[in-house]
């Protein structure tokens, strides 16, 4: 970790230089903060009058030094319950006022899935045990977490920062967000936190998360949040996150604890980690606000469906180029086809298939969507009803509206890359395009379909079937592929002999 980005110099002049000039910077990141009116005000008497380009009178310089005493000493918010700190010399004041809202979870009757490209956690093996973490969202015992982290446990118990051990139960729970509520029993006297805006959060903000890695309960660790918009990142099959990147050191048992900004608000919610040192990944608050009192209302999320999967596309043109377009779905009833551009939707413009996506989740089944499309060259406009969507593992059944031809031949641009895999690819704008499965194959086992956009395989990215052979040759005892179909990326792995 950059500690040395916030520790104080002790280089210059003496030490009453040294001090004076620390607190300068201190009030110039306070100032930045929105402290109250008197802090700007002061900061303006110490850097001159901007008209003459003169230099500060000596008072002006005393002001701003007592301005500086002044915001350290007292709060940096109008509630005197939120204490000012110098976040070069500690984070202990801020981590201390929001412990007592982080607790740790423990689950028994775990049983886990796993991820090819990253780890969520608790760990992957089967323990008849678990354990993660969470923190209060209201006084009346609501806690948030991970879905990973309780699903299908048969008992969960959370533990807070002053050791209370209480019983809960889940109230809702959501495998496409990840995301979980949890109520404690008894409703005991527990102190919620502030919830923030992580569409405020920059790249290069500083952040702490706080959790139990490794079991190690309310340990706090520092970083910055070092991307936004990563999307699911090939973590989750159909899911609809879009993470925060962080480098603050996440670690099994850290899934569900919150990420904190230097105010103590809660920007993102730790849930995943990449293999080695590779970096964390937090759910973004305000995607996670909505479902949250969702889940804590109804106890799960129904969202719109279409029916409709995405197209291979080079991002030259906006919209959504739909590829497919399933039997008995709302897509069909309405007329569209394959190869229409949907524009609009309910008046709305629709950037690509992902944002279509996204925008049907979060219309209710029954809807009555007004789908504006390019067609031919033509815009049309088409209504089309929504309908509930579907369990993960039913899409695997729908079948396209219009039947396609039973292992086609392969067109001249397609190359074999191997029999060990045992598909056919064309490489194109947006990726290797599968045109063939070999019966019997490794492909077929993993349940590789034609048209699907193959993007990683063992967790290399792939461009070309030399590629796919290097990475192949990497693990002789298991294959993993990550691919598009649909629009989303899905995850697919097995042991190579089996």
């Amino acid at each position: 970790m950059p500690t040395s980005s916030i520790r104080p110099t002790s280089d210059g002049p003496g030490p009453r230089a040294s001090s004076r000039s620390a607190k300068a910077l201190a009030l110039v990141a306070l100032c930045s903060g929105q402290l109250p009116t008197a802090c700007s005000r002061d900061a303006g008497a110490a850097v001159g009058d901007p008209a003459t380009g003169a230099s500060p009178e000596p008072s002006g310089a005393k002001a701003l030094f007592d301005a500086v005493d002044s915001a350290i000493a007292a709060p940096t918010t109008a509630s005197a319950s939120v204490p000012a700190f110098d976040p070069r010399a500690s984070l202990a004041p801020m981590i201390e006022r929001v412990s007592p809202s982080v607790v740790s979870v423990h689950v028994a009757g775990l049983r886990m899935g796993r991820s090819a490209r990253g780890h969520l956690f608790p760990p992957f093996a089967p323990p008849v045990t678990g354990s993660g973490s969470g923190f209060v969202v209201s006084g009346d015992g609501l806690i948030v977490t991970n879905h990973h982290v309780v699903s299908s446990a048969e008992s969960v118990t959370v533990k807070t920062s002053d050791g209370r051990e209480l019983a809960a139960k889940v109230l809702g729970s959501d495998p496409l967000t990840d995301l979980a509520v949890l109520k404690v029993e008894g409703a005991p006297s527990i102190t919620p936190v502030e919830l923030g805006h992580s569409a405020h959060a920059r790249v290069g903000d500083w952040v702490v998360a706080i959790g139990s890695p490794m079991g190690l309960e309310h340990s706090a660790s520092v970083g910055i949040v070092s991307a936004k918009g990563r999307g699911s990142l090939g973590l989750y099959r159909d899911s609809y996150l879009d993470f925060l990147q962080t480098d603050a050191d996440i670690a099994p048992g850290s899934s569900g604890g919150p990420l904190f900004d230097l105010h103590g608000r809660v920007i993102g919610i730790n849930t995943a980690v990449g293999p080695g040192a590779a970096p964390g990944f937090a759910i973004p608050i305000d995607q996670a606000k909505a479902i949250v009192d969702r889940l804590a209302k109804d106890g799960k999320i129904v969202r719109g469906w279409l029916g409709a999967g995405g197209g291979s596309d080079d991002g030259s043109r906006s919209g959504a180029l739909v590829g497919r377009v399933y039997e008995g779905t709302p897509a069909a009833a309405a007329g569209l086809r394959e190869g229409d551009v949907i524009t609009k939707i309910d008046g709305k413009t629709v950037v690509d298939f992902e944002d279509l996506r996204a925008r049907v989740a979060e219309l209710a089944p029954g809807h009555t969507a007004l789908l504006q499309i390019v067609r031919d060259g033509k815009t049309l406009e088409l209504s089309a009803v929504l309908s509930e969507r579907p369990a993960s593992e039913r899409l695997d059944d729908l079948r396209p509206s219009t039947p396609a031809p039973v292992d086609p031949a392969p067109p001249p641009t397609a190359r074999m890359v191997g029999p060990r895999l045992g598909v056919s690819v064309s490489p194109g704008p947006s990726g290797l395009a599968v045109v063939r499965i070999e019966k019997d194959s490794l492909a077929e086992k993993l349940g590789v379909k034609p048209g699907d956009i193959l993007r990683s395989v063992n967790g290399d990215e792939v461009d070309s079937a030399e590629a796919v052979a290097t990475a192949l040759a990497r693990d002789a005892a298991r294959v993993s592929v990550d691919i598009v179909r649909d629009g989303a990326v899905v995850t697919l792995s097995m042991r190579a002999d089996g």
